[in-house]
């Protein structure tokens, strides 16, 4: 089954966030808990865990992008 993983909000007043790397590339299978971005916003930059496990279908943004909360940024299926 297809599912997203969203921007997740890493402070009270971010609303933007930026991609600063992909850990993972498409295609690539990972565990619940692996990193598989780090997500930079106005104050800090944190490693965002994958909450289940998976295998990577599309990355939906490039490093570097500015993106809203909230926002899907990833297409993955469940393993």
């Amino acid at each position: 089954m297809e599912k997203k993983i969203i921007l997740p909000r890493l402070g009270e007043t971010m609303e933007i966030g930026t991609i600063s790397k992909w850990l993972i590339n498409e295609g690539d299978e990972f565990k619940r808990g692996d990193i598989i971005a780090e997500i930079e916003s106005d104050k800090t930059t944190v490693e965002l865990p994958a909450l289940e496990d998976g295998k990577l279908i599309k990355l939906l943004y490039s490093q570097g992008e500015e993106i809203e909360v909230g926002s899907d940024i990833a297409i993955f299926e469940t393993v």
